[in-house]
């Protein structure tokens, strides 16, 4: 009985032995991925404004557009540093009077457009730089979205977990064949797959500029972004 018990653990012992596979002698190399993803506060906020008016001659249309987006960027001056404004269309075009059937199309007005764009530094910013150009201009939308001075002081942080979770993969394979992490070499790896996070939008009716008083200023959140990295690694496994 005793020689049967013994016998039945030694085959036990060696059934253990051999349930892990072995790898070749030069070792197994297995590509593996790590990723890393972060929920971050929208920190930075673009605002769009346009005018538009049409008059007899363009150039009286586009004195009155370009009169109202100077006065809204004299409005803005207060904010100093903590925004940045830049024109993305100043434009005019002719508005034609409908035709009678057999007669030529002529210019009965011309329209005119400015728009420019706000980059405010500080979301805490939004309301106050909507009520102050909403005299002038209307806002067309704002968008949201992590900053890339943020990005970067998040790009290591985001980089070392990325790398964690590839070499804990790295470590679950090494375990499956009967293997430790000591027995892990990383042989390459590629970093910097990095997403900006995604933009948060709010469109805005468009309005005819009116005495500000008149407009109530909405109260705008910025919400969050997800950021992530992605690590690419070539790991070899030894025995």
């Amino acid at each position: 009985m005793k020689k049967e018990v013994a016998a039945t653990l030694c085959c036990l012992a060696s059934a253990s032995a051999m349930a892990a596979p072995m790898i070749a002698d030069d070792g197994l190399i297995v590509d593996l991925n790590g990723t890393a993803d972060m929920t971050v506060a929208n920190d930075e906020a673009f605002i769009t404004f346009s005018t538009e008016e049409q008059a007899a001659v363009a150039q009286k249309a586009m004195t009155a557009v370009v009169n109202k987006a100077n006065a809204a960027q004299k409005a803005l001056a207060k904010f100093g540093g903590r925004i940045t404004v830049e024109t993305t269309d100043l434009s005019s075009w002719p508005v034609y009077r409908r035709a009678k059937e057999g007669e030529v199309q002529t210019i009965g007005a011309w329209g005119a457009k400015e728009t420019i764009r706000v980059t405010v530094k500080d979301v805490e910013d939004v309301s106050a730089v909507m009520e102050a150009v909403s005299a002038h201009m209307n806002y067309d939308g704002v968008t949201y979205r992590v900053s890339e001075a943020t990005q970067q002081a998040k790009n290591d942080e985001l980089l070392r977990a990325a790398i964690q979770d590839a070499l804990r993969r790295a470590t679950v394979i090494a375990e499956e064949f009967g293997l430790t992490k000591d027995n892990v070499r990383v042989e390459k790896m590629n970093a910097g797959e990095r997403s900006g996070g995604h933009v948060r939008y709010y469109a805005a009716p468009r309005m005819n500029a009116v005495k500000a008083d008149a407009v109530p200023v909405p109260q705008m959140s910025a919400g969050t972004s997800e950021l992530n990295m992605r690590v690419t690694m070539q790991v070899r496994f030894v025995r």
